[in-house]
């Protein structure tokens, strides 16, 4: 709100002080006055106050936390076991507990730093029964041990056998559209040797690799796949991974035409003829013997006479012999039988 202007009564004009005011707080309206040192000062001060505030609530914290874990605590830690001492001759015929409960009593450090660690708890398998809580009061000096779960451990154990057996890639293998895999993939080695109880060994008939399916296969393809650990502890393997080969190649469809003989007749002249006298087989050949399968001479189709002696149909079914070394897939004849006539010439 702009000041009230002072009126001189006898001119009827503002004062000069008045006019110096207003013209002052017009220029000095819309801009803010500037900070003056001593508001500086005391913005900096209570900065720095907020600072040494939060420094002293860290540091307190520090030093609470510091004193605590000096104190004793009790605390509830899971560590994993490992059987150990195993006698040559005798493997484990069942699980033994993966991890035990320890709670235990000591400094607060220290069940810091056995949380954070997890030691390994060894279980001698020279024994059949193991109580847990000594073993574990004995690996742990530096604390005290109040309860242990499960506080014993069995130890069942057998004859230790070995069982080679056959390893299985358990892959998916999907390729073009126009391609196909020449035979089955092999993997290298193809078998593994598997030691351990007699009961789990024994049983064995395969050992298969983690399942994977790979897309778009084609030429030479070759993958390393790692054997599933389907009885880790129990038993022990010679083999960790194999090595997994596949062959895939392109392949075309192709047509021709073969003539159809009748064979073992028991005269030169010919007694029989059939119809039609040729059939049209329809193929899927790799692209690359394309030509060599037009080209064979090997590529024909019979009739025997036996079965055209043995025939009350009037039709007999040709038999193909298909071209070797030549790649042929989804082989179809048609017609798939022929009609047969007596000659009379």
């Amino acid at each position: 709100m702009s000041a009230v202007s002072r009126i001189d009564p006898e001119s009827g004009r503002e004062s000069l002080q008045t006019t110096l005011r207003r013209r002052l707080n017009q220029a000095l309206g819309t801009r803010p006055l500037p900070t003056r040192p001593s508001d500086r000062n005391a913005e900096a001060g209570s900065h720095r106050r907020t600072v040494e505030i939060a420094l002293a609530i860290l540091l307190s914290t520090l030093l609470w936390f510091t004193f605590t874990m000096r104190e004793t605590h009790t605390r509830t830690i899971e560590l994993p076991v490992e059987v150990v001492n195993v006698p040559e001759e005798q493997a484990l015929s069942q699980y033994p507990p993966e991890t035990v409960y320890v709670q235990a009593a000591g400094e607060g450090w220290t069940l810091l730093r056995l949380g954070l660690r997890s030691p390994i708890v060894p279980i001698d398998a020279s024994q059949s029964q193991v109580q847990v809580l000594d073993a574990v009061s004995e690996f742990l000096p530096e604390v005290q041990v109040q309860s242990v779960t499960p506080a014993v451990a069995n130890l069942f154990k057998e004859r230790r056998i070995v069982n080679v057996v056959p390893i299985r890639a358990d892959v998916t293998l999907e390729t073009p559209a126009t391609y196909d895999l020449l035979a089955p993939p092999e993997v290298f080695p193809d078998s593994v040797a598997v030691a351990g109880a007699v009961s789990v060994v024994s049983s064995l008939t395969e050992w298969p690799t983690v399942a994977q399916t790979f897309q778009a296969v084609r030429d030479t393809f070759e993958v390393r796949l790692a054997l599933v650990d389907t009885l880790g502890g129990l038993v022990q393997r010679n083999v960790e991974d194999v090595l997994l080969r596949a062959i895939s190649r392109e392949f075309t469809e192709d047509t021709r035409e073969i003539v159809v003989t009748v064979q073992g007749q028991p005269s030169t002249r010919q007694l029989v003829s059939l119809e039609p006298s040729a059939v049209e087989v329809r193929y899927r050949v790799m692209l690359s013997q394309y030509q060599d399968a037009q080209r064979a001479m090997d590529f024909f189709a019979t009739v025997s006479w036996d079965d055209i002696r043995r025939d009350t149909t009037g039709y007999v079914e040709p038999h193909l012999e298909v071209p070797d070394g030549i790649e042929l897939r989804d082989v179809e004849m048609i017609p798939r039988r022929l009609a047969y006539y007596q000659r009379i010439d």
